[in-house]
């Protein structure tokens, strides 16, 4: 009995202190921007001028892109534990709360496998890098596309110039990263079997076998989802953008965005934080923007949307989590 309730209780601590670090988190990014009081202000006047649809419209496609990240996993933990469409858009809402304040967002799982009973917590965080990997293939895809139209259309950015042979070279060892990845995604049994000649790895054979009785066909299923998340992305980004003024076309968005984000891929994690993103941004859609500052803020507006307002949400939905038994 006693136990049970200690139990209990260090998980409504779990909880209280997945929402503080969210907030926290939250709170010191947004104080640390200084285009964040600009943001807000560009906001407020919105409602006043008649300038406020494309935020709102940004802001209702937030829980698209979350809730088609949850039903990938739902997807993934269809054969082992299947959950509702609710319970998986409500975990990952509060995988996004814990991921938030983590380095290179790498305890997004916690948050999702709270909602799961003890013996699945394993399943449910294998099940998430699978789900995290499908998501990395789509930003490859699309960077890849975006590079490749970048160059065909000649569309100018503001990065500096980069000879012919260069990009050659950087698009064909990103070709065979995407390569390596399709083969480690789809054909993970292939991986596994080799890994699993390790004795050490050997060990755990019958608690990582699962993952190659995905079928393909599912796998290709939640790959689309992935790929369909990252356009409600870029056209999210594009609403924002146009909030501030940086017009262009869709297909054009969805090049340059692509191209961004494998940039920011490749790039060493220390580096990937928040203000790089946003001066990436600025170098890359500079040819569209009426000034730099006007991107940088559409990417921190963004990141408020999809990151910000998201980890809080899913700090909320956290306190409000049931141990499942």
């Amino acid at each position: 009995m006693k136990k049970a309730k200690l139990v209990k209780i260090s998980f409504t601590v779990l909880k209280l202190t997945i929402f503080a670090l969210a907030v926290v988190f939250v709170v010191q990014n947004i104080r640390a921007e200084e285009n964040a009081n600009e943001v807000w202000s560009r906001v407020s006047e919105s409602f006043i001028d008649g300038n406020w649809w494309p935020i709102c419209f940004a802001l209702a496609l937030l829980f698209l892109n979350w809730g088609l990240e949850g039903f990938k996993w739902k997807r993934l933990m269809h054969r082992e534990y299947p959950i509702s469409t609710l319970v998986s858009v409500k975990a990952a809402f509060a995988g996004n709360a814990t991921g938030a304040f983590t380095p290179n967002r790498v305890g997004g799982f916690i948050g999702r496998v709270m909602y799961l009973p003890k013996d699945k917590v394993l399943i449910g965080t294998l099940n998430t890098f699978v789900g995290n990997l499908a998501q990395l293939i789509a930003t490859v895809v699309f960077g890849v596309f975006g590079s490749g139209l970048i160059s065909f259309q000649s569309i100018r950015m503001c990065t500096g110039e980069q000879s012919e042979t260069a990009s050659w070279i950087i698009g064909g060892l990103v070709g065979m990263g995407l390569i390596v990845l399709l083969h480690l995604y789809f054909y993970t049994s292939a991986w596994l079997n080799l890994f699993f000649k390790f004795k050490w790895f050997a060990r755990y054979k019958d608690k990582f076998e699962f993952l190659s009785q995905h079928s393909k066909l599912m796998l290709a299923e939640v790959l689309f989802y992935s790929l369909l998340r990252y356009v409600v992305f870029a056209f999210q980004f594009y609403l924002t953008l146009s909030f501030f003024e940086v017009h262009m076309d869709f297909l054009t968005c969805l090049a340059l965005v692509g191209y961004l984000y494998l940039t920011i891929t490749l790039i060493p994690t220390f580096l990937g934080k928040l203000g790089v993103r946003e001066g990436a941004a600025g170098l890359i859609f500079c040819a569209f923007s009426p000034s730099v500052s006007a991107t940088t803020m559409a990417s921190l507006l963004l990141w408020m949307v999809n990151v910000a307002i998201a980890a809080i949400i899913g700090g909320i939905l956290t306190l409000f989590i049931k141990r499942a038994k």
